[in-house]
Parts: C-alpha cells; structure tokens; sequence
C-alpha cells in the first residue's frame, strides 16, 4: 500500500481496460458457458442453463428493438430475486438500454418516486410487485408498458415476456448483434441508492464503472470459476446486481433464493457444498448465534464477504470460530452503490480483525476532516474523518440530480461518502459510523455502530440498534432498541450496566432502552434509524 501524502492507492496495478461493451461481454460469455447450469431455485429444484438465459435474452431483445426501444431509453426490473430477473437485464445491455432494478416491497410512494427518477419505458415485474404496480399504474403519466416476468396468472391483463417473445426467431434471435456505446460515458444502469437518510436517489453506473469491477476481481481472484454460490442478497441492490452480472460473465452457479428461510439456507449450503458467501451483517448474527446452525455441516464454506454495513469484529470472530474457519477468511468490504462494489476490501488470505481491508486496485482513498467539503487537507494514519475515494470505480453521478451530484462528488473527482473511519499504519480502514448518524452528547461524537456491536456480544441478545435522543442540556442521549432471544430474561438494568462498563463515559445509554420485535432495516441489511426515531417521535 503506498501513501503519498496521505493519500492512499494500491500497489497491485490493474489489468489492462476492456474495450468492449457490457453487451458485446455477455453475449461472449454466454455462448461460451453454452449448457451448463447458471441458477439453481431452491424451493423447487428447477435448473436454468446459460443456454437458456442467452436464447430468452436474445429474443427479448430482438422483441423490444422492434418495439422501438433505443440504446439510452430505460427498462425497469421489478422483483425479488428469481431465475427470470437476469433475462431483460441481460436484454437491455445488448441493446445499449439501460437496467433500473427496483425493490418490489416499496411503499405506494417509495415505488413512484423511484419509478419517476427513471421513467422505464418498460417495467418488469413478478407477482410479488404486481398488487403494488396495480395500485400506481394510473399515476405514472409516460404510460409505460408492463411485461410480467413468468406466465401463470389468469387474472393478469399484462402479458408474460415469455408470451410476447414467442414469435421471435431463432434465426432473428442469433443475428442479433451488441449496441456500440461509448464506454467511458454510456450509462448502463440506474440503480437506488439505500436511502437510509430519506428517498432514494437514482445512482449511474457506467459501462467502464461495471468492467473495472470485472478486472479487480480478475487481478484478485476473488470469485473462482466453477464453484456454486448463494444468490440471497436481493438482486436490486447494488451489490447483489453487481454480483450477479460477474457470476453469469464467469459462468458461476448460483442458488437463487427469493427470500431467506433458515433451515433451507443451512440445506443449501450442505446440500450443494457452498464454498463462498456474500454475506450482511444480519445475516452473520444469524450464523453466529442461531441454535439451528449446529445441525447442519457447514465446514465446505471456504470464504464468507460481509458488506453492505459495518461487521462488528466480535462477531467476525464468533462466525469464524463457529464454522471452524480463518478470520482471514472470514472478510469484509466497503462500498457504497456510489462506487459500484467494493473500494476497500481484504487481500486474499491477510486481513485484520474489524477492518474492512485495504485500497482495491485503481483506486485512490483519502481521509478529510469532518465537515470540510471542498479542502485539501488530508489526515495522516488513526485519524477520525470521512472517507473519499477517486477512481473508475465511482458513479458518473446521480440521474438527472445535478444538485446532489455535486455535492457528493467534488470539482476534483473525489466522491465524499459520509462515512466516518480511519486507517493504520500498513493501510487497512477501519468504518466508525456514518456523520449523519454520529449521536452529539455534550459535543462528543459518539457511534451508534460501536454501541451496537457491544450489544450484540450480550447473552440473550438477539438484534440492536442505538439512535440519539434528543435533549437540552446534552444536544442527544444514546438510546438502544434490542430485540431479545427466544425465551430470553435479560432486563434494561443489566444490559445498561454491561454497555456502561465497556465504554467510554459519553457512551453511556442514557437515553435508556426499548425492546421491541424487530430491528427496521433495508433489504441490504443497513439499520434504518430514521424509522426508529420516527416511531419514537408517535410514541411520544
């Protein structure tokens, strides 16, 4: 890891740059992965080949260029995670089109804000959104056209995609060639930021944004031909969607899993000897703590990447220790859907407890002081301050949102993320929060993530998350909401003392405890504090 002025980049250089299109990658790729299997569905056993997700894609295609759709317009994709997801996906990059994956559990007024950023000219959808597409049809006034991803419901006036493909050719299929798109430029897909703050946003993500991620994952290796991996983080999100395009451009098989059942995710991953895991944080807590997981062999798993929030390393640790695994292999990334994968991530057989690894090649990384936007001062290593990265991994910005663009990515290229960290001497980063939850006691920063990462390590304890409370003497009290183990007994009292002799006296749960059933949070498995506090403003 070399630092220049503290500003930090990789000393392993990139593969050379992939001068071809997504489009002109996959239909390559696809036709040479030919018959064998690409997506497993576990709930029914059914098989889909790579042969299959060329020949549908290619004739979808073929359908919406007839139709009249061009390279730039935009298709929406609406649906948890199944076999067909990939199909108009795949369709849209051939055609220089661009991909807008959509959660199909938005609210009536989170689907039409995140349907009005982008305008789909067409949108996907599987049973699961239909009733909430039914109910905001009339209101999108582009009138866009609605294709249903599997055939099946009578009481559908919307057409299947397999049903409108029917008439398409082999022959017309086969001939179709990829759009030509300018690489560096070309928007390939539109993707939601988490929204953990308010409405999300719609995130560009570029030809060359998607291809460098391929060739930092060439350079580490960090995907391996040939081996079956889980498909359980929703397809929509940017690190899932990333995912899934790489594991069908190295002719991987997955296990796509439309929700997360804990015995048949434990089946699967004896069943079908599962070597590597994507992992959230939530899901972690569930290795390292579910008594179900000692019925089950798991000691095929070989690596497990945890992102999308901050790992604690206590339960780093737990999980590794309960699989009989290396910490090292137990590893984190950092990355936001601003920055298309991971821009942190821990070399392949290294790491440290609780960091979420080092500079990814290509990439460069710097560290400001809070609140200093457009600065050129730089902390030296263990200083707190927010993070920014520059490099071709960052968006192109963010749909038709020249506002929030710049003042996300500055006049210099550096994309400011909001998170607050730090790295050590040998480059490694560290995630503390993020500064607009950071909770102000008497003009201490305290992290809500700290707080929650003690909390998990209490027996009984089966979730946490800590907001601040406001209050006039101390600007905000740490306040936590646990969700208890089955038939646990654990009582405030004990858990206020445990926290207060751990930590630091600003630290402290003053704000006091609530218990509740669940922990409200985004698909990606991020803590959505603001409905925490907004619960707690109704209460009161």
């Amino acid at each position: 890891m070399s630092q220049q002025s503290n500003i930090l980049r990789s000393e392993d250089e990139l593969l050379p740059e992939l001068n071809i299109s997504m489009g002109q990658l996959l239909l390559m790729q696809l036709t040479t992965h030919g018959t064998r299997v690409a997506h497993i569905n576990p709930y029914t056993g059914k098989e889909q080949t790579f042969q299959h997700i060329l020949d549908t894609s290619r004739r979808l295609a073929v359908y919406l260029q007839r139709e009249g759709l061009k390279a730039n317009d935009t298709i929406a994709v609406c649906s948890e995670n199944n076999l067909e997801f990939c199909i108009p996906v795949c369709a849209a990059f051939y055609l220089g089109a661009i991909a807008c994956p959509l959660n199909p559990l938005y609210s009536e007024r989170e689907l039409k804000h995140a349907l009005s950023i982008s305008k789909p000219k067409y949108i996907f959808i599987s049973t699961v959104s239909l009733n909430g597409i039914r109910k905001i049809f009339r209101e999108l006034h582009w009138l866009p056209k609605i294709l249903m991803l599997t055939d099946g419901r009578n009481n559908v006036s919307w057409a299947s995609m397999y049903k409108v493909i029917s008439n398409v050719s082999s022959d017309d299929a086969n001939a179709l060639q990829a759009a030509p798109v300018n690489l560096d430029d070309h928007v390939t897909a539109i993707l939601c930021s988490s929204g953990t703050t308010g409405l999300p946003k719609g995130v560009m993500l570029t030809d060359k944004n998607i291809t460098t991620v391929i060739r930092i994952y060439m350079n580490t290796n960090t995907i391996p031909e040939n081996r079956i991996s889980l498909s359980l983080l929703p397809f929509f999100h940017a690190y899932s969607f990333v995912l899934m395009v790489l594991s069908i451009l190295n002719g991987n098989c997955s296990i796509v899993f439309s929700r997360f059942e804990e015995e048949l995710f434990l089946k699967c991953i004896e069943k079908y000897r599962i070597e590597y895991m994507p992992m959230v944080p939530s899901l972690m807590v569930f290795l390292a703590k579910h008594p179900l997981v000692n019925k089950y062999d798991l000691s095929c798993v070989k690596t497990i990447w945890s992102g999308a929030a901050p790992l604690s390393k206590e339960i780093q640790q737990a999980v590794a220790k309960r699989l009989n695994m290396n910490i090292t292999d137990v590893k984190q990334g950092y990355g936001l859907t601003e920055t298309t994968l991971a821009v942190l991530q821990s070399p392949d057989g290294k790491g440290k407890l609780g960091s979420v690894g080092v500079v990814v090649p290509g990439i460069l990384a710097k560290i400001i002081p809070i609140g200093e936007y457009e600065t050129d001062k730089t902390l030296g290593p263990n200083c707190k301050g927010e993070l920014c990265f520059k490099g071709d991994l960052i968006m192109k910005g963010y749909y038709n949102d020249e506002k929030s663009t710049r003042a996300t990515i500055d006049k210099d290229g550096w994309l400011h993320t909001g998170d607050v960290g730090y790295y050590d001497e040998d480059g490694y980063f560290y995630i503390v929060d993020r500064i607009k939850e950071l909770i102000k006691y008497k003009g201490y920063q305290v992290p809500p993530a700290e707080l929650e990462a003690i909390l998990l390590t209490f027996p009984g304890i089966q979730d946490a998350a800590v907001i601040g409370i406001s209050n006039d003497k101390t600007g905000e009290l740490p306040m936590a909401f646990i969700v208890k183990e089955e038939n646990s007994n654990i009582c405030e009292k004990d858990i206020i003392q445990y926290i207060n002799e751990r930590v630091s006296n600003p630290k402290r749960l003053r704000g006091g405890i609530r218990f509740v059933d669940s922990i409200p949070k985004t698909p990606s498995g991020k803590i959505l504090r603001r409905v925490l506090r907004d619960k707690l403003k109704s209460k009161l």
